[in-house]
């Protein structure tokens, strides 16, 4: 293995804690030297970044871990659903980096953070983060609905935790008149499962489209719903505007269709699959939708939790 490729696999390792260039040399038995010549030439790439920590002592990162927005870099966290096929396609135009996450919180957090510069999660995650942080912006909604709950034979409702599916399982539950306990997991594939020991599960795409059967989906009850949401750390809108007007432009010419491959590489799931499950997405959102969302996030009825004892 080469000095790069093994430098490479000890970032990736301790992923945003980065290393100090001293502690490569040393863990992988390298030559100081070696190191640093190899550190030039990922710096180069743009595959590594390096910060002084102190004089003559640097902490180097891989990129997509540096833990803070940088100039002429951007970093896009996702979650393993078939809506963001645009995302990745207009991410790619751009020349951007890709996380996936296993939910919502971890990728919001991570941008309120500056660990990614623009996620893709459930717009009440985005919601809640932004109030309380004040340091990311809702830029775009990303589809409508494409979720819904897929039924089993066991007790209790399993899904994610402050996210659209737990918002929406919530309002499905009360027109349903269903009463049952709610579980929450931190990935879809933990719920799937979990399926056999439970009543149902709150999912998305295309994890519906795999299981086909038994399906419920919300719209068909509830109607259209914002599912989720593009917001940007404003820090890296402010090092890297020109990067961020030109994802925009691709973001709004691309169509669904266009991302199926790329989408597919990056989680995983077969091109047949995300293909098949876009039919769930509505993709004409328009700011209307997203009005009517947020008016409904002030926060839901605040009247209806008032009491004073």
């Amino acid at each position: 293995m080469r000095a790069e490729e093994k430098i490479i696999s000890l970032l990736e390792n301790v992923k945003e804690k980065g290393e100090l260039q001293g502690e490569i040399a040393r863990k992988l038995n390298l030559s100081k030297s070696t190191v640093s010549e190899s550190l030039s030439i990922l710096e180069e790439q743009r595959v590594i970044v390096r910060a002084e920590v102190s004089p003559k002592s640097y902490r180097v990162w891989l990129a997509k871990y540096f833990p803070q927005p940088m100039e002429g870099i951007l970093r896009i966290g996702i979650l393993k659903a078939s809506e963001y096929v645009r995302v990745v396609s207009a991410g790619e135009r751009v020349g951007a980096i890709f996380r996936v996450y296993r939910n919502g919180i971890e990728a919001t957090k991570d941008l309120v953070h500056g660990l990614v510069d623009l996620v893709a999660s459930p717009f009440i995650t985005q919601a809640f983060f932004g109030v309380l942080m004040k340091n990311i912006k809702i830029f775009r909604a990303v589809a409508m609905d494409g979720s819904g709950v897929a039924y089993s034979s066991g007790n209790g409702f399993g899904c994610s935790e402050l996210s659209t599916m737990e918002r929406i399982l919530r309002k499905f539950m009360k027109v349903k008149g269903i009463e049952d306990r709610i579980r929450f997991f931190n990935s879809a594939e933990d719920m799937l499962l979990e399926l056999p020991n439970m009543k149902g599960i709150a999912v998305w795409e295309p994890y519906l489209s795999m299981i086909s059967e038994n399906v419920e989906y919300f719209d068909s009850v509830l109607g259209d719903f914002v599912c989720c949401s593009l917001a940007v750390n404003k820090e890296f809108v402010e090092k890297n505007e020109e990067l961020f007007e030109n994802f925009l432009n691709e973001y709004d010419k691309s169509k669904p269709e266009d991302g199926v491959e790329s989408l597919a590489k990056i989680t995983g799931f077969s091109k047949d699959l995300i293909a098949k499950s876009l039919s769930s997405y509505n993709f004409e959102v328009e700011l209307e939708d997203l009005k009517r969302e947020t008016e409904e996030l002030r926060f839901g009825g605040i009247e209806e939790i008032l009491c004073f004892y």
